[in-house]
């Protein structure tokens, strides 16, 4: 069977866009302006700089809505936009405390707007859709360990009782410095990863229908939960249909069948499939494949004299490993090359790995030497070394008398013939320097008795 070399999903990063909406693709929360809110009891965090971003959309932009609010340890609050059209922000500590976009900034209501609010040691400044809609001389710093403890409100004021919200609320990030123009408006349409610098709260609003809680994505653990929101209705759909994308690297030895159901005979790096509802708040997962096709070595064995077998894989580069079938497929020491010859009965197949990585394991072939006669036996006959290179003694611990020694090829082709006379611990010596590597049969007979023994030549 083939080897799949690797498969490897690199999840890109999620880009928003403005493409038609799949099936529903949950990534914002709708707040009803009545009581809805989410809160989180927010960890303490020093602030001396800061940048809070949001995407919001109201069917009404009222004047006294209160957007996101931080009140641990230290005090922010996102307003809403006044009658005039400036946009409304207040820092504790800070001199000016409360700063406004300037008038004619209002947005047209049942749209989509970015708002930024930053501080960077010497300015406050307010971005409306990734513009400065206001730049203020700032002193003084933020006010830490103020005794405040109602932690981050989304959708009303601190305390949770009024300053209630109509709006929809998508990607809301919390950051501990200051973030440039240029940063914002990099990332501001494009999902983070959730471990960027100065990171401190991150909300997609993925979770979907039947959630109660929104996931802190920057791994700080600053979990909101929702109050007096209806878990099945509060979540829909955001500006962005935020498509996951991601590409399955794979290299695969021979045509390789993919998730679409095809398959590719050859390289591709343009098939795409899309999994619906594949990804967070149920939006689609779009893949596309980056596929290499390598050259699958060749499995098969060849026997021309048994027991030597051959791998007939004999490309560049190819290693092998014989393995025993019967023993549990354990591979067997030292045997590394392209032929191998048994020495006993049993089953064995070649592990061949080719230069490109590809890997493959030939059939079993059975090797069976249990044809030979030894049913007539000389007591104490032995052969070594085996296997020999070529030099080998016959010796007998009992026998004494004379000796016929016969060595055969496989075939039955007599290679060496030879009287021996023998006694207990002598020896007569054979030498097969000059015959081939392979198995031999050493037949040795008495008057009476005869055994045929084998010998390995390597």
């Amino acid at each position: 069977m083939k080897q799949l070399l690797f498969s490897i999903l690199v999840a890109g990063t999620t880009l928003f866009s403005t493409g038609q909406a799949q099936a529903q693709c949950y990534s914002a929360v709708q707040l009803d302006g009545v009581n809805d809110y989410l809160h989180s009891p927010f960890s303490n965090y020093a602030l001396s700089n800061f940048t809070i971003e949001m995407w919001i959309n109201s069917a009404d932009y009222l004047t006294n809505d209160v957007y996101v609010t931080i009140n641990q340890s230290s005090y922010l609050i996102l307003g809403g936009w006044q009658p005039d059209g400036s946009f409304n922000t207040w820092s504790d500590g800070l001199n000016p405390f409360t700063i406004n976009s300037g008038t004619g900034t209002a947005p047209a209501t049942g749209s989509w707007h970015h708002v930024a609010y930053v501080f960077d040691g010497t300015d406050q400044i307010i971005y409306i859709d990734g513009v400065p809609s206001a730049t203020v001389a700032t002193t003084g710093s933020v006010t830490e360990n103020n005794g405040n403890n109602f932690g981050l409100t989304i959708g009303a004021r601190f305390d949770q009782t009024q300053q209630f919200t109509n709006t929809t609320f998508e990607d809301v990030r919390i950051w501990q410095v200051a973030r440039t123009q240029a940063e914002i408006t990099a990332t501001y349409s494009t999902n983070l990863t959730g471990s960027e610098p100065g990171l401190i709260a991150y909300y997609r609003f993925e979770e979907g229908a039947g959630s109660t809680t929104v996931a802190d994505l920057s791994g700080n653990g600053n979990d909101l939960t929702l109050y007096n929101t209806d878990p099945a209705t509060v979540w829909t759909s955001g500006l962005f249909s935020q498509d996951s994308q991601g590409t399955d690297v794979v290299s695969n030895c021979g045509p390789y069948t993919w998730i679409d159901g095809n398959t590719y005979p050859i390289d591709n790096n343009t098939a795409t499939h899309t999994i619906v509802g594949g990804a967070a708040g149920g939006c689609d997962s779009i893949v596309t494949l980056d596929l290499t096709i390598n050259a699958p070595v060749d499995n098969s064995l060849t026997t021309t004299s048994s027991p030597t077998i051959s791998s007939n894989d004999a490309s560049a580069g190819v290693a092998y490993q014989w393995i025993d079938c019967g023993n549990g497929n354990v591979q067997i020491s030292g045997e590394t090359n392209q032929d191998f010859t048994a020495t006993t009965t049993g089953s064995y197949a070649v592990i061949v790995t080719g230069a490109n990585g590809c890997k493959d394991t030939s059939a079993c072939f059975a090797v069976d030497f249990t044809s030979l006669d030894e049913s007539s036996l000389i007591s104490g006959i032995r052969i070594s070394p085996n296997p020999t290179n070529g030099e080998f003694s016959i010796s007998t611990l009992t026998y004494t008398g004379e000796l016929n020694i016969e060595v055969m090829d496989l075939t039955g082709k007599l290679i060496y013939k030879s009287t021996e006379i023998l006694a207990p611990n002598t020896s007569a010596y054979i030498d097969l320097t000059n015959a081939a590597n392979g198995v031999y049969i050493v037949h040795v007979s008495s008057m009476t008795e005869s055994q045929s023994l084998r010998v390995v030549k390597k």
